[in-house]
């Protein structure tokens, strides 16, 4: 039975396609913004306040919308990632929200500046989009919604249509939270997807794949919008020689892979292993999964997203296979209604197979080799730029060399994906894996201008550097600006005592 809310959003959706819908949404909050472009810290914290009220008090309605879209029981995942993970960013950008807003002072010269001041000040943009991925329905329309409502912004989620439940949730619990002039849900297919990033937003969020990210980005530069993209990439595990068999981390990067079955942006797409420890790495990884994970496939995982990407994944282990790759799997097969697709682990694949060559998303992991660092740090250079680049050693100069040779979106050492979940560390990509960042500070300087402001004061050569010119000019320029030391230092001991006393007058 529908709330009142969603009753709301129901009714309003048969007058109005979400096109229309979202032309008036649009419009309202523009309006809303111009109305009130700068709300104090107070405002923005109360808005980001009813965010973790809002997720608790629908627990139960989210785990069983996410079982819905995602199949298999997703109820770990969801309270942790979808619902604590948001709760706590919500609660870290509160208590710092004032903090953020402080503006930040700039240096100016005393001698040619006088006692005038320079700062930045951090100005909300308006109205930002934001553009929902699929593997994490409420996270990622929350998370940066966080971000922005604490940037002082306006914002429209439009969530995946490949989570027609989690969307229809999310409308009901974003009406029945806010004013539409504040945060609104507008929910569509694909062909509304593409109208949704040709509208001339203040600001607009993507994540998803990169061909579609490309897309996006190509609509939103007819609008001269500003993106922050999130695309996620082919992120190389490297295991250093001390940590082929370390049981702790093993654990970490089954667990990690097994999280969503492999369908998360930052998980270890492919592992990297010493050549001379091949098999021992893969009997103690497979020994591990088959213990832990093995029995049931995994259903504590959310299932494959639907079947035609459980076709695709298939397809790269059958391809695999039939290169004669040794592919290892771990679980059963899946059943007929089923989207618990069982783990596989594919061992030393060619390079110039489908699987080594775009992000897998899924239950599959490669392991490759290398003889050295310089081969690690060539491998993960030949590719695209990773969204998280893992290494799992003790070794601080094999860590060091690996991380300052190479570029990713983020680094975590010993652990995997956590640097993505950090309310503290601003989030995102590099180069294909995305551009721009979200959470915490970085987030909330994302959805920011940062407006420099300059006031003049008493003193200084402003006067002197304006028409109409005069003998002074060419004096500043003559003898200050290319001039010897001796006239500079001469000059700024006749200027700069003058500044100070202008102080006090």
């Amino acid at each position: 039975m529908l709330t009142q809310s969603e009753a709301k959003v129901s009714m309003g959706s048969t007058r109005e396609g979400p096109q229309q819908q979202l032309d008036r949404v649009f419009r309202v909050q523009r309006e809303a913004f111009r109305r009130a472009p700068y709300p104090s810290a107070e405002q923005r914290r109360e808005l980001m306040k009813r965010v973790p009220a809002m997720l608790l008090g629908n627990r139960a309605r989210i785990l069983a919308a996410l079982d819905a879209d995602l199949g298999g029981s997703a109820h770990t995942e969801g309270d942790l990632f979808e619902i604590i993970g948001v709760v706590q960013r919500a609660q870290f950008n509160v208590a710092h929200i004032r903090g953020w807003m402080k503006p930040v002072p700039k240096a100016t010269d005393p001698v040619t500046q006088g006692n005038s001041k320079a700062y930045i000040k951090y100005q909300p943009k308006g109205v930002v989009g934001n553009m929902v991925a699929w593997n994490f329905p409420f996270d990622i329309a929350l998370g940066p919604t966080l971000d922005a409502l604490g940037a002082g912004n306006r914002v429209i989620i439009k969530p995946s249509e490949l989570t027609p439940e989690c969307g229809r949730l999310l409308s009901g619990m974003i009406a029945e939270t806010f004013d539409e002039d504040q945060v609104a849900v507008v929910t569509g297919d694909l062909d509304f997807a593409k109208y949704f990033a040709t509208k001339p937003w203040d600001h607009l969020v993507y994540t998803g794949g990169a061909v579609a990210g490309r897309e996006v980005m190509r609509a939103a530069a007819a609008n001269l919008v500003p993106v922050t993209l999130e695309m996620g990439g082919r992120n190389a595990t490297v295991v250093g020689r001390d940590k082929v068999t370390d049981p702790t981390s093993i654990s970490v990067i089954a667990g990690v892979k097994t999280l969503k079955r492999g369908q998360v942006c930052v998980t270890a797409d492919h592992c990297l292993v010493p050549e001379e420890s091949l098999s021992d790495f893969t009997d103690a990884f497979v020994a591990h999964m088959q213990q832990a994970f093995g029995a049931d496939n995994a259903a504590g995982a959310c299932g494959i997203i639907n079947n035609r990407h459980i076709a695709r994944l298939t397809g790269l282990v059958d391809q695999a296979r039939e290169s004669g790759a040794q592919v290892i799997q771990i679980g059963q097969d899946t059943t007929s209604g089923s989207r618990l697709m069982p783990f596989f682990v594919v061992v030393d694949p060619s390079d110039d197979l489908p699987l080594m060559q775009k992000e897998i998303f899924g239950p599959i992991l490669p392991i490759k080799t290398y003889r050295s660092t310089q081969d690690v740090i060539d491998r993960v250079n030949a590719g695209d730029r990773p969204l998280g680049l893992y290494v799992f050693s003790d070794d601080r100069a094999f860590i060091d060399e690996i991380t300052e040779h190479t570029q990713s979106g983020g680094v975590a050492v010993n652990a995997i994906a956590i640097q993505a979940g950090m309310p503290s560390m601003g989030f995102g990509g590099v180069g294909a894996s995305g551009m721009g960042r979200h959470h915490g500070e970085e987030g909330f300087r994302e959805f920011s201008n940062p407006r420099g402001y300059f006031e003049r004061r008493a003193g200084g050569t402003f006067d002197l550097i304006i028409p109409p010119y005069g003998a002074g000019t060419r004096q500043l320029i003559d003898d200050v600006a290319y001039g010897p030391l001796v006239k500079q230092l001469r000059f700024a001991a006749t200027t700069l005592p003058k500044n100070l006393m202008a102080r006090f007058r």
